[in-house]
């Protein structure tokens, strides 16, 4: 009868359904586990690839996707301290890395001192991989968070803060919007900015490019340092501390 192949129809249409929806949970499951299988515990390594590379926002005259004013001409970091015709020493690293961590600590103000002085450029390309693909990770935020700073005037003060922070625990939404800004005297309408720029998510976009471009710059790990695009082995670092450090981005520069 035709009421009864109408529903036959139906039913099969739903059974399709149903088997399609159950293959892609297996899909995405199975994908989650292969990530997980994939990470090493021994090194800060990136192995997921990333989902947006072909997705990656592009700036428009008219507006677009909005950036930091100190985002660099690619739209792939922050110029902390811009000294034209010095070596432009590339700093990737992600908050939450343990090692990332340790080189703040050993060559930071190091680093911040001979920007300070005009001997370079020191550019931060802040990672957020460490998330494994979790946009509202807490990679994520933090980066988030210090880019906004920098729409205030307060970027390098702010991240300095992060830094000092790290080995207290977990960051929280308490320390981004309330703890570092007193520190680091972001107040009245700049506070207000800031904080609607991290409500917002203006500069999310920005922060997945940094990513995406770390990527296909072929940077895998962190933290990882380059001189004039060029990266320096981890091994230039082993057994030095702040005092060697213009040497070896001279040695660097020279290569």
């Amino acid at each position: 009868m035709p009421g009864e192949s109408q529903r036959q129809r139906l039913r099969e249409a739903q059974l399709a359904n149903q088997r399609s929806a159950r293959l892609r949970r297996i899909i995405l499951v199975g994908s989650i586990v292969l990530a997980a299988i994939l990470v090493g515990v021994m090194a800060v390594v990136l192995v997921q690839q990333s989902q947006r590379a072909d997705q990656a926002p592009t700036a428009s005259p008219s507006g677009g996707v909005p950036y930091p004013p100190n985002a660099t001409a690619d739209k792939d970091g922050i110029v902390v301290l811009a000294s034209p015709g010095k070596p432009v020493v590339g700093v990737y690293s992600d908050y939450q890395c343990a090692s990332c961590l340790q080189f703040d600590q050993s060559f930071g103000t190091a680093l911040n001192l001979l920007g300070q002085t005009h001997e370079i450029e020191l550019v931060h390309h802040t990672r957020v991989f460490l998330d494994r693909g979790d946009a509202t990770g807490l990679s994520h935020r933090a980066a988030l968070a210090a880019a906004c700073a920098d729409v205030v005037g307060a970027y390098a003060a702010y991240d300095t803060a992060i830094w000092e922070a790290a080995p207290q625990g977990p960051y929280t939404d308490q320390l981004f919007l309330q703890t570092i800004p007193a520190k680091v005297g972001i107040v009245d309408a700049d506070l207000t900015a800031f904080r609607s720029c991290y409500a917002n998510q203006n500069l999310a976009p920005f922060v997945a490019q940094v990513e995406d471009r770390a990527l296909q710059a072929g940077f895998t790990e962190a933290p990882v340092i380059t001189v004039n695009g060029k990266r320096i082995p981890n091994t230039a670092f082993v057994g030095k501390s702040g005092a060697d450090l213009k040497q070896i981005i001279e040695d660097a520069a020279k290569g």
